[in-house]
């Protein structure tokens, strides 16, 4: 196996690991992951209040706190690795689902992850995610207001 290979397996590892504690709430486990200065960005959030970029591993943890209070975790899985050119970068598709406590709605949405390691630890990550799954689990109501205004 070359470097580059060997180094790309390490991190689809690690970065399952990851996925995995973050889904579980392990957010401990997450953190030895993560720089502390890492950023996170989301290009699309239906939700006005949430930014759409973070900075800091412990920002992103407070702020996922809040967001996975109502539930036991969003159960991430990996659906599919795409090498990069630079085996430090990841493209990673990827899946959660889990079910509200308060309303007993049902929440799952796929994301499409690019990150970017230095060493075992993940620097950057964008997360594109779709809004409309979001929407609907968590009430938003954007959608059913966006749709009623259209006349359907």
């Amino acid at each position: 196996m070359t470097d580059e290979a060997s180094r790309r397996a390490h991190l689809k590892a690690q970065f399952t690991r990851l996925i995995t504690a973050y889904g579980e709430k392990d957010f401990a486990t997450f953190a030895t992951g993560v720089h502390p200065d890492a950023e996170f960005d989301w290009p699309y959030l239906p939700i006005a209040d949430f930014p759409e970029r973070m900075i800091g591993r412990d920002n992103f943890i407070a702020a996922s706190r809040a967001g996975m209070a109502d539930c036991d975790g969003y159960h991430h899985k990996i659906d599919r690795f795409y090498d990069m050119a630079d085996p430090d970068m990841m493209l990673v598709e990827y899946h959660s689902g889990t079910v509200l406590r308060s309303s007993g709605r049902p929440y799952a949405n796929k994301y499409l992850g690019i990150l970017r390691f230095e060493g075992d630890l993940v620097v950057y990550w964008r997360e594109y995610v779709n809004p409309l799954p979001i929407i609907d689990a968590f009430g938003l109501g954007f959608r059913n207001e966006a749709v009623s205004e259209m006349g359907a």
